[in-house]
């Protein structure tokens, strides 16, 4: 067994540990018997060279206390800042994914939470901040973006489809990034989908948010709107943009604009992330959320009247149905476990 999952056991007083399968990131998580609360998670944050408690340990833990006044989030019950363990409360398994594909008559409600967690990223979140605070100070700016899209091209152009990028796509993200850039005035969660909230009871819990930065208006709300594990009704996705609306006080146009600008940008990263999460983690459930990913882009292209991207998204998808299968993404469970 690992030696600080032991030394979380015996420090915490805690039974039983069961690996879960995690997010993205290397962290770990273990489901423990506490001794008051039933059951508690433990999470491993990888560390750096010479045993260094990695930046993304503290930084969940300023984001957490910064807030929690504000929106819900795991509450943190123990700290080992020395050995880069927490323990959390046990949020339980269902995440919003899950919840709507057993329940999608409560689309709507859960909808309306989301907007109000985003307005409050825009608002209070944003303008609470203090001075010169550290997820501040980092901004999705051009380099930022560069290394997303440069991600993407590797892992799901070059890698995952076996094709080079044409040079008006990256003309077209080169324009995307330098407009971004010059819009990143507002608190971003960085990562919010269906699969970072958790179901806890009538509320939603976010999580994964140590990633945390300053971003366009409409960057959290793309991610979720266009989000790749979940398709939005209509009225579900209005609800979301009418708040955003209403808390930026600008017109739908203005709004359309930019969200589409967000939207091109977090969906490329996004194929990026899929690309390497299917071929080199093996991660199959990601299947189906490159192709909606890529539906959502087509989609992006049509709006912007651009007839050439969209026949470019018609082919990229064929391409990825084709390389999915030819892959056996369609075979069955992941065998590894899956990724929030």
């Amino acid at each position: 067994m690992d030696p600080r999952l032991l030394q979380a056991l015996d420090q915490w007083d805690l039974r039983s540990p069961q690996r879960l399968a995690g997010d993205a990131g290397a962290r770990r998580y273990f489901r423990v018997e506490h001794p008051s609360l039933g059951t508690a998670i433990v999470v491993i944050y990888p560390l750096g060279p010479g045993g260094k408690v990695p930046h993304a340990y503290n930084d969940f833990r300023t984001l957490q206390k910064y807030l929690d006044p504000v929106i819900v989030v795991p509450t943190i019950l123990q700290e080992d800042a020395d050995h880069g363990l927490l323990l959390l409360e046990d949020l339980g398994d269902t995440t919003l994914e899950q919840r709507l594909m057993e329940h999608p008559e409560e689309e709507i409600s859960w909808a309306r939470q989301i907007a109000t967690m985003n307005k409050n990223f825009l608002g209070i979140l944003t303008e609470g901040a203090p001075e010169g605070v550290f997820f501040m100070n980092r901004s999705f700016d051009v380099s930022k973006f560069d290394f997303e899209w440069n991600y993407c091209k590797k892992h799901f152009f070059q890698e995952f489809l076996q094709t080079e990028v044409p040079k008006w796509l990256d003309r077209i993200l080169d324009d995307v990034h330098q407009s971004l850039s010059q819009r990143a005035r507002f608190f971003t969660h960085r990562d919010f989908h269906v699969r970072n909230l958790m179901v806890r009871g009538d509320r939603l819990v976010c999580i994964d948010f140590q990633d945390a930065r300053r971003g366009a208006a409409t960057y959290d709300l793309a991610s979720m709107v266009f989000d790749a594990y979940w398709d939005w009704s209509k009225e579900a996705r209005g609800a979301m943009l009418q708040k955003a609306q209403d808390e930026l006080g600008w017109s739908q146009q203005d709004l359309w604009e930019e969200l589409t600008l967000s939207g091109i940008q977090r969906n490329f990263k996004a194929l990026g992330t899929f690309g390497y999460q299917f071929l080199h983690r093996k991660k199959n459930r990601f299947a189906p959320s490159i192709l909606r990913t890529l539906v959502h882009c087509k989609y992006h292209f049509e709006r912007l009247n651009l007839g050439e991207g969209v026949t470019y998204m018609h082919r990229l998808a064929r391409q990825a149905e084709g390389q999915l299968s030819k892959l056996g993404a369609f075979g069955g469970d992941d065998k590894t476990g899956s990724a929030k």
